[in-house]
């Protein structure tokens, strides 16, 4: 069964200053630390322990607008996907050493 994450960035968080003014969204980065720290927890690893192999983005994520992360962890390696009101968000690869 999949695991289901949400997350919402605040209009207010800092990150939005510098990217972009005008045109905020949140950062591909921020959103693959969020991937990062779900899978890692579900885990019981250190996110520092899983590789990012691959992400693709598609769609940007606007400020307040929540987002669902889906991912099914296997052996090793773990898909996942990221949406938000039934749009493709991200999609991506992690992996980690057994």
């Amino acid at each position: 069964m999949a695991e289901l994450r949400y997350l919402s960035v605040p209009a207010a968080h800092p990150v939005f200053r510098g990217h972009f003014p005008g045109n905020p969204i949140v950062p591909g980065v921020m959103l693959l630390e969020w991937v990062q720290r779900e899978l890692a927890q579900v885990l019981g690893r250190a996110p520092s322990a899983l590789r990012i192999r691959e992400s693709k983005f598609f769609t940007p994520l606007a400020p307040e607008q929540r987002a669902q992360l889906s991912f099914e962890p296997g052996a090793g390696r773990c898909s996942f996907e990221i949406g938000a009101d039934d749009t493709r968000i991200a999609r991506g690869v992690l992996e980690w050493d057994p």
